[in-house]
């Protein structure tokens, strides 16, 4: 590769001011940014420059089709991976597998548009299945795919495998239900290494960052400390009926324009949940992530709900 020649590649990984970048012959250079350059993230596409060495300089971030983001409490935004195909979300039996956080994290895919995928880890420690689907069940009607793993039951791997192919995906879910034992299986333990690009003293920083797997059969996965525990800070009040996909055939049904779907008289939505077409469990984690909600949004800085302070009627037909 000559200098100064400009060329496509995937970040695969970073280290704070430098990327590992994949070009498209596989091999990793590590890539330093510009003075108040964007900083790309893992799963970008980029435009960089070869410099010297296994050295370049990032150019510019390409297009994204995706951006998986969290908050800090504060309402400013992180970008943690971008052009993501699916948000897996990873349990485990119980006394791990818990309603609420299955539904706060599929509430946060909905918010930012992408995809999930629910998965069961460690079924081999499953005591009764039965119970467990019929907790399942609930998801499944509304739907939202399912898949049941273990790392010691081969055909379950596969399976899963198969799902992910040609697709970029990112593992969330609480600790101690195996994220990283399902990545080293998927990966068949020929992760892509990019300790040799990593800028010297980086030391301990460079076994948390957040880095792609490449999947034999094909698809990625993208893992990060900062990606599994991602929640939903900022989400608010008014974006939280849209994170319930089950309520979307209800939502323009209510008399109130503006109704919250909690205590309003002529909602469509706990008509729905009177007659069985929402579940008691669901709703109930709407109901306590609505509680904990901001009252507007830190998405879309620039919206006009957040430029003005408009007047708020209780009702407004």
């Amino acid at each position: 590769m000559q200098n100064q020649t400009k060329v496509t590649g995937l970040v695969i990984s970073y280290f704070g001011n430098s990327v590992a970048v994949e070009a498209e012959d596989g091999q990793v250079f590590q890539c330093y940014l510009r003075r108040n350059q964007a900083l790309p993230v893992v799963g970008d596409q980029v435009e960089w420059q070869f410099e010297q060495g296994e050295q370049g300089t990032i150019l510019q971030i390409l297009p994204r089709h995706s951006l998986l983001m969290r908050g800090d409490g504060h309402g400013k935004m992180k970008a943690l991976a971008a052009n993501l195909d699916l948000i897996m979300i990873v349990m485990a039996p119980p006394p791990i597998f818990s309603e609420y956080l299955v539904d706060r994290y599929l509430a946060a895919a909905e918010l930012l548009h992408i995809p999930s995928l629910l998965v069961l880890n460690k079924i081999d420690l499953l005591q009764d299945l039965n119970l467990i689907q019929e907790r399942l069940q609930i998801y499944q009607n509304i739907p939202y795919p399912i898949v049941l793993s273990s790392i010691f039951q081969d055909d379950t791997i596969h399976h899963l495998a198969a799902y992910l192919q040609q697709k970029t995906a990112v593992l969330v879910g609480p600790s101690g239900v195996g994220k990283s034992s399902l990545i080293n299986a998927l990966a068949s333990n020929k992760a892509i290494r990019v300790g040799d690009v990593s800028p010297k003293g980086a030391g301990k920083h460079t076994t948390t960052a957040t880095r792609l797997y490449h999947l034999p059969d094909g698809g990625r996965l993208i893992d990060s400390p900062g990606v599994r525990e991602f929640n939903l800070w900022t989400v608010n009040k008014q974006d939280m009926p849209q994170c319930f996909k089950e309520f979307a055939p209800f939502l323009q049904q209510c008399q109130f324009k503006d109704c919250k779907h909690l205590t309003e008289p002529s909602c469509a939505v706990q008509a729905a949940l009177a007659n069985g077409k929402i579940s008691r469990e669901r709703y109930a984690s709407y109901q306590t992530l609505m509680k904990q909600a901001r009252d507007e949004s830190a998405f879309d800085p620039s919206s006009k709900k957040n430029k003005h302070k408009q007047s708020r009627h209780k009702y407004e037909k």
